[in-house]
């Protein structure tokens, strides 16, 4: 065969392949939502750790600003999760599960199993001790703060059985209105009420949207109206009540990601953002040891500024950790991301 037809071959050969869809390029403003939202779980775990303790005091706005922030920041965290799902099924069954039992499932259970045995030695100092019995429970139901990827997890793997997106928004619809008729632990609550956030974003990216903040001016009345409603009269966290709130706060966090990306502090944010796993996963053992060490040394320091030390520990030494992690290519032994190696190989 001549070398025209060997190319002519090859041409229809190309054509008649399947041809994948063009990667979606990073969108820089949700990395910065994820790095507000991030932010906002380290003050407000820093917060919860002074008021389950007892040393919160009262007549502070805080109670206000921790209920006005729950109904929206870990609802961003499912939407964002949604998103990128529709993408990631495009590779396949196989390796879309691996990739889930690597990143979401796998960290949830080992640093329960970290955590727990942790909270058990420490248990004179802790708030709440966690105890040790039930521990196969981890597998399925993760311990403390990890409840989050436990969830996670669970909405990954539906999207594996079925893709049917029309099906998932009316199973999720429906559970969030179980909340409010039926009575039930807080851990399926929070399955019921996360649902709809999760299959929203997963929604918009079919649609090709860009999760912008359009039409924050309403958003911002709706939340508003939510906070007011719902403090006001004691309305729990996962009623379904809330979450037209929820949606409206995520989008004015989308809108204020926005409008500081191209900034400085947009740029810091956004690198945050981009740590927020580990960050989430890491935060909390740091702050306890500033808050326990505040309580020796400074017991009487103002609420405002202990929650600023404490959640900058946070920050601080989660990233440090993450940094090491890399450093050692531990970061896929410890679930804390993906090694450079890893990548490269998979690429």
């Amino acid at each position: 065969m001549s070398g025209p037809a060997i190319e002519a071959s090859a041409a229809q050969e190309a054509a008649r392949a399947p041809q994948s869809a063009p990667e979606r390029p990073r969108l820089a403003h949700l990395d910065v939502g994820r790095g507000i939202a991030i932010l906002l779980v380290v003050i407000f775990h820093a917060y919860r750790g002074f008021l389950n303790a007892g040393t919160a005091g009262a007549g502070s706005i805080w109670p206000l600003l921790d209920y006005s922030v729950y109904i929206f920041h870990m609802a961003f965290f499912f939407i964002a999760a949604g998103y990128w799902v529709p993408r990631a099924l495009k590779k396949g069954r196989g390796p879309y599960l691996k990739d889930k039992l690597a990143t979401t499932w796998w960290p949830a259970v080992l640093w329960s199993l970290i955590y727990i045995l942790i909270n058990n030695v420490m248990a004179s100092y802790v708030n709440k001790a966690v105890p040790m019995d039930d521990l196969w429970r981890i597998l399925f139901f993760p311990a403390l703060h990890f409840w989050f990827l436990g969830v996670l997890f669970l909405f990954f793997l539906c999207m594996a059985i079925s893709r049917n997106l029309s099906f998932w928004l009316l199973v999720a619809v429906v559970a969030c209105g179980l909340v409010d008729v039926f009575p039930m632990r807080e851990t399926f609550a929070r399955y019921c009420h996360f649902g709809i956030f999760f299959v929203a974003g997963a929604i918009l990216s079919t649609n090709r949207s860009q999760m912008t903040g359009k039409g924050w001016p309403i958003a911002l009345v709706v939340l508003g109206a939510t906070i007011w409603l719902g403090f006001d009269r004691g309305i729990g966290l996962y009623s379904g009540w809330l979450v037209p709130g929820g949606f409206a706060g995520i989008i004015l966090l989308l809108a204020l990601a926005q409008a500081i990306a191209g900034y400085r502090v947009g740029q810091v944010l956004g690198w945050i953002g981009q740590r927020s796993m580990p960050i989430y996963v890491l935060h909390i053992l740091p702050m306890s040891a500033a808050r326990i060490i505040l309580h020796r040394v400074a017991p009487d320091l103002n609420l405002d500024l202990r929650i600023l030390i404490v959640s900058t520990s946070g920050l601080v030494f989660s990233l440090i950790g993450y940094a090491l992690a890399a450093r050692l290519n531990l970061l896929t032994l410890t679930g804390l991301g993906k090694d450079k190696s890893r990548i490269a190989v998979a690429n």
